[in-house]
């Protein structure tokens, strides 16, 4: 690992008309900010999104993480399948060990509490519960506890470690301070939403019928974001130092948030919006502290060229911060067109590029 111990990464990112994130209202999130009222889309919405891409593009050696009610029934599944045991006395073993956690299983399977951990957490726990399986009542044995418990912690899980986990109904082992924070994306212009009427046409209506129902309305905007998130080294490297060839699996999972951090974008909406863009500019800030460059946009940007005038922020906020903050080093990637010259230059054309240039920082 580099002496830069955390990576603070930037994005400044337009999308066309779409509705990547509402809230129960079903209306565009936002949030007002240096007195100009914004779009907003969540932290988690990017982070889910980020976190999904890179479980479908695995690294080899690492395992990834789950998110469910479901364990206690993953668990059952597994006895039955991999042990040969009944389905109902399997539940109720594996309810009462999740009950022995403090995790409120249910006898339908559930947890009262969703629970973040290991894809291979129900083949480990299932494995202890069946070499103890007469000594599991209403109660688990020490042995199994044990065993639980180290199916919760990270070992080689990639997005484990770098999310981390807060689970304040295990009083053991339910936290893991993640190694990555990402920020709530705002536009740098001004909120512009655009109501969108839209019907659904019966392509069976008898001629003089009505052909059109399910009348309504959903907010679109077509933003130009700024997005940031935080890597720290250190952190990702205590929580992984369990796993096997753990320097090795560190190495490879700051490549794969990086390069989805960059590529990412949330799910909602694509069907009949696909706003799959990619940022026109992401700088990297290799440094021993994490500073945001949000500060840039409280003066939102309003102009014809609103990419243009952003990238230029951008560009200008982390030079800027380097006069203050000693030991920063700054990467950028240019994907845009039609970029200013000031924000081109010396900035990489590649993604691998880019993200060996930050690795190396």
């Amino acid at each position: 690992m580099s002496n830069a111990h955390f990576i603070t990464l930037h994005a400044i990112h337009a999308v066309p008309a779409s509705l990547l994130n509402r809230d129960d209202s079903n209306a565009a999130k936002r949030i007002n900010f240096g007195g100009t009222n914004r779009l907003r889309i969540s932290s988690q919405a990017w982070k889910r999104a980020i976190r999904v891409n890179m479980r479908e593009n695995a690294i080899e050696g690492g395992a990834y993480g789950v998110r469910t009610h479901r364990f206690p029934q993953l668990v059952a599944e597994q006895l039955v399948s991999a042990h040969s045991r009944e389905l109902d006395v399997a539940t109720a073993k594996a309810a009462a060990v999740f009950t022995a956690l403090k995790l409120k299983a249910t006898d339908k399977g559930t947890t009262a509490a969703s629970i973040f951990a290991s894809e291979t957490l129900p083949t480990q726990l299932a494995t202890a519960i069946d070499a103890h399986w007469d000594a599991i009542t209403d109660d688990a044995p020490t042995e199994v506890i044990a065993a639980a418990r180290a199916a919760l912690d990270v070992d080689n899980t990639i997005d484990l470690a770098l999310m981390g986990r807060m689970q304040a109904e295990i009083p053991v082992g339910g936290r893991i301070d993640g190694a990555v924070g990402v920020s709530h994306a705002f536009s740098v212009d001004p909120l512009a939403i655009e109501a969108d009427f839209f019907t659904a046409v019966d392509d069976a209506a008898p001629d003089g019928d009505a052909v059109s129902g399910n009348l309504g309305t959903v907010d679109l905007a077509a933003p130009v974001l700024y997005r940031t998130a935080t890597l720290d080294r250190r952190q990702l490297r205590r929580n992984l130092a369990a796993a096997i060839n753990s320097e090795e699996l560190a190495v490879a999972a700051e490549a794969s948030f990086i390069d989805w951090f960059i590529r990412a974008v949330p799910s909602a909406k694509q069907r009949s919006t696909v706003a799959a863009t990619l940022p026109a500019l992401v700088a990297a800030a290799a440094g021993p502290q994490i500073i945001s460059a949000a500060d840039a946009f409280a003066s939102a940007v309003v102009s014809d060229d609103v990419v243009s005038d952003a990238t230029t922020r951008l560009v200008e906020a982390p030079d800027r911060q380097k006069r203050f903050v000693p030991g920063i080093h700054i990467e950028r990637l240019a994907l845009g067109i039609a970029l200013p010259s000031a924000v081109t230059a010396d900035a990489h054309e590649s993604t691998d590029a880019f993200i060996r240039a930050v690795a190396a920082a």
